[in-house]
């Protein structure tokens, strides 16, 4: 390959590395306590093709995603590649806690997570509230709990400053599938068919 042809190459690649936008947006979030609170979700869209068609270059959401929000008087930030779908305030420890999908973007085969029923993970805080440890299995008062995380990624010329709990609901209702409950509510009987379970 020549010179000129390797040069060509690096340019159109760093062209489209930097070719990416980090936006945020705030959401309203209802909890289980009966308490409401804005969570604040950061995301980067990159030129990337589209899942059915690499070639079908655009401006598409990257995996990792980092999500702000206050309670009790403190900071709790979570970053990283799961999907988060709720945010949940534990009745034994009035913390928050997240619950993720571990199959979106590969996270429980990255992880280690091994297979449970529910298939769900938890992520539980340090003290700082900047880390996030998960048990073997999600703790059985969450089973019911309706999710409060908007589920559809916007399109990145489609997203908007601040999303009230309705609105997000509405653009969930038309990205979810008839046969989604676990994605609307945590389903105590939802478990993964091709689940892989590490040593």
């Amino acid at each position: 390959m020549s010179f000129l042809k390797i040069l060509l190459i690096g340019l159109a690649v760093t062209a489209l590395t930097a070719c990416s936008r980090t936006v945020e947006w705030e959401e309203e979030v209802p909890l289980n306590t009966g308490e409401t609170i804005w969570v604040k979700r950061e995301l980067t869209y990159a030129i990337r093709g589209a899942y059915a068609n690499p070639l079908d270059l655009g401006l598409r959401a990257e995996p990792d995603q980092t999500f702000k929000f206050d309670y009790g008087g403190r900071r709790y930030i979570y970053k990283g590649q799961a999907k988060i779908i709720l945010v949940a305030i534990s009745p034994k420890t009035q913390k928050p806690i997240l619950v993720a999908e571990p199959v979106a973007n590969g996270w429980y085969s990255q992880n280690r997570y091994s297979c449970t029923t529910p298939f769900y993970v938890q992520f539980d805080p340090n003290v700082n509230g900047t880390e996030w440890t998960w048990p073997k299995k999600i703790d059985p008062w969450l089973y019911g709990v309706p999710t409060n995380i908007m589920l559809k990624i916007p399109d990145f010329n489609e997203v908007k400053n601040k999303y009230a709990a309705s609105g997000r609901d509405q653009i969930d209702n038309t990205f979810l599938r008839s046969d989604s409950k676990y994605y609307q509510v945590i389903d105590a009987e939802h478990a993964f068919e091709n689940c892989f379970n590490f040593k």
